[in-house]
C-alpha cells in the first residue's frame, strides 16, 4: 500500500511540475482550445473534401487523436526535459526501478488524455451533430480508456528516445504527422497504399478508432474485443521497450561515466 502511494505521490508531482507555470485559466486553455480547434479543422476538411455532412467518422477519429499533445509531445519530450532542468543525472544514478520512473511520468497523463478524448467527442456532437445517445456509454469509455494507455505507451516509448538523440521536436513533429495519416483518424486505413499500411499497425489508436466506430453501426463482438486486446497489449509492448531502452542507457552511462550516448 505504500508503495502504490509512493506512485501516485510521485506521478502526481511530476504532472504538477510540468503544469506548475500556467494557473488555472491558462492551463484550461491550453488543453482545451488548441486541439479543439484542430478537431474542427480537420471535420470541416473533411466535410468538402468528402462532400457529406455525415461526420461521425471524422468527430470520432480526431477526438482520439486530441490524446496527441499530452501523450506525444508532452511524454515524448520528458528526458529532454530532464536533461534541461538538471535531474537526469539523478534519474539515471539513482537504483530506483527506471520503469517505475517511466510510468510515473504517464499516469496523470493519461488521465487527461482521456478527458480530453472525451471532451472532444462532446463539442464534436455538439458542432456537427454526432449522435452518440444510441451507443453503449460504458464501452464506449472503456475503449478510450484503452486508447489513451496505448497512446501514452507509445509516448513514454518516445520519450526513451531523448536518451539516444538531441533531435526530438523533429521526431515528435513527424510521428504526430503519422498518427494523423496513418491511424484512420482521417483516411481509412484500406485507401492507403499496400505499402504503406503496415504502418498503421505499428503505431497507437488504429485499433481503438476502428472499435470506436464499430459501436455507430452493428457490432461484431469478436472483432471489437480482438481490437481491445491488440490495442491494449501494443501499449504494454511499447512500455517494456522503453524500459529496455532506458536500462541499456543507464549500463552505458555508468560504464562510461556519461548522461547520453549520442
Amino acid at each position: 500500500m505504500i508503495s502504490i502511494r509512493r506512485f501516485l505521490e510521485q506521478s502526481w508531482l511530476n504532472f504538477k511540475g510540468k503544469q506548475a507555470a500556467f494557473d488555472l485559466q491558462e492551463f484550461v486553455f491550453l488543453q482545451t482550445a488548441y486541439p479543439i480547434i484542430t478537431l474542427i479543422f480537420y471535420c470541416v476538411i473533411a466535410s468538402y473534401s468528402f462532400q457529406t455532412a455525415s461526420l461521425t467518422r471524422w468527430v470520432v477519429g480526431n477526438s482520439f487523436l486530441l490524446c496527441v499533445n499530452t501523450c506525444i509531445f508532452g511524454l515524448g519530450m520528458g528526458f529532454t526535459g530532464d536533461r534541461q532542468n538538471g535531474r537526469i543525472r539523478s534519474i539515471i544514478v539513482s537504483p530506483e526501478n527506471k520503469l517505475l520512473v517511466v510510468l510515473e511520468s504517464g499516469f496523470i497523463s493519461s488521465f487527461m488524455a482521456m478527458a480530453m478524448s472525451l471532451f472532444g467527442f462532446f463539442v464534436g456532437s455538439l458542432i456537427f451533430g454526432v449522435d452518440f445517445s444510441g451507443i453503449h456509454i460504458g464501452l464506449f469509455i472503456l475503449i478510450t480508456f484503452i486508447a489513451m494507455v496505448s497512446a501514452t505507451g507509445f509516448g513514454l516509448l518516445l520519450s526513451a528516445f531523448g536518451l539516444l538523440n538531441d533531435s526530438m521536436h523533429f521526431i515528435l513533429n513527424t510521428v504526430s504527422y503519422l498518427l494523423i495519416i496513418f491511424s484512420g483518424a482521417n483516411f481509412p486505413v484500406e485507401q492507403l497504399p499496400k505499402a504503406t499500411q503496415f504502418i498503421s499497425k505499428l503505431i497507437p489508436l488504429t485499433r481503438s478508432i476502428k472499435a470506436a466506430n464499430m459501436l455507430f453501426d452493428e457490432i461484431d463482438v469478436a472483432q471489437l474485443i480482438r481490437l481491445l486486446l491488440s490495442e491494449m497489449a501494443l501499449g504494454v509492448i511499447y512500455i517494456l521497450i522503453a524500459a529496455v531502452i532506458i536500462r541499456i542507457v543507464e549500463r552505458i552511462a555508468i560504464r562510461k561515466a556519461t548522461l547520453e550516448v549520442f
